[in-house]
């Protein structure tokens, strides 16, 4: 089924942290069909290896998309104003993000934060390095895409310093990148969610990022739960959006499954059900995923 935003690889995300770069679509173009490629990089040398990147990137474009950029490249250079250079150069980002290289499209929100320096822009240079990493198959590319995503949301962190998603994703990032660079240890991420976790035991994000963490990437389903259930706790007292509210008894299907609890299984089937009224086809799936488990355990 179609549960995109609701695991973590795919969140991450969307991961709730992705969503942001939605933000690079919203000046109103329409981009050339895109073209996918791999690229490739030297050593990680940050600056000079984003722009081995690019580089090499700009050599997979057909002849509409070198034409596009090459206009918006123009664009740039006559934008008389440090806004308009901004609105160009997110422009190009979102071109490179829609053509499927990150890196590429997290250089160039880069680019927009160096000018902007808000919070805001330095954020979603971070996530958008963020998502270069999980695409790549590529250490070397991994490796740059995370430091350099880790230094964006640094700086975000320092303009908006009670913005917890930047502490978030850092913290995530550092998880991810200790898989690849030996030099970083696995902990120092996980010390970073826990600090979070200590800082704020009641917060909706940090609640659902550790439960989310224990259900996909360790396959811990008896640790995700009292994280999901805190959430549900938290949403008796004040807003917690439908999509997290699914998100939680997606997952908590499956921990009650662990558990044969099958009262708790359906309760939350008819949740997911419930929640998922303005996605058809995924309620469609939640439907007939209930009535298989009601079939497969009467």
């Amino acid at each position: 089924m179609n549960l995109s935003k609701l695991q973590l690889g795919v969140l991450s995300g969307s991961l709730v942290l992705l969503l942001s770069l939605v933000v690079l679509g919203h000046m109103g173009y329409t981009v050339p069909a895109t073209k996918k490629g791999e690229t490739s990089a030297e050593e990680p040398k940050e600056l000079l290896t984003e722009e081995i990147v690019l580089a090499e990137a700009r050599n997979l474009l057909d002849s509409a998309q070198t034409v596009w950029l090459a206009d918006l490249d123009k664009e740039k250079a006559q934008a008389t104003t440090t806004t308009k250079e901004a609105e160009v150069l997110k422009l190009i980002s979102r071109t490179w993000f829609e053509y499927g290289n990150y890196i590429v499209s997290g250089y160039y929100a880069r680019k927009v934060a160096e000018l902007l320096d808000s919070g805001e822009a330095w954020g979603i240079a971070g996530t958008t390095y963020g998502m270069g990493f999980k695409s790549s198959s590529k250490n070397d590319e991994k490796i740059l895409a995370a430091r350099q995503a880790i230094s964006a949301l640094e700086k975000a962190q320092v303009l908006q310093p009670d913005t917890l998603q930047h502490a978030l994703n850092k913290g995530l990032i550092y998880l991810e990148l200790s898989a690849v660079d030996a030099t970083v240890m696995p902990m120092k991420g996980v010390r970073m969610l826990q600090d979070l976790d200590k800082k704020y035991p009641d917060n909706v994000m940090v609640n659902m990022t550790l439960a989310r963490l224990s259900a996909t990437r360790s396959g811990d389903l008896a640790k995700a739960k009292p994280r999901l259930e805190k959430v549900l706790a938290i949403a008796e007292k004040k807003p917690v959006s439908d999509e997290i509210l699914l998100e939680v008894s997606y997952f908590l299907i499956d921990c009650y499954k662990a558990e044969k609890n099958k009262e708790k299984v359906l309760f939350h089937y008819d949740n997911t059900i419930r929640l998922s009224a303005s996605k058809p086809s995924m309620q469609e799936q939640m439907v007939r995923a209930k009535q298989n488990y009601i079939n497969n355990n009467s």
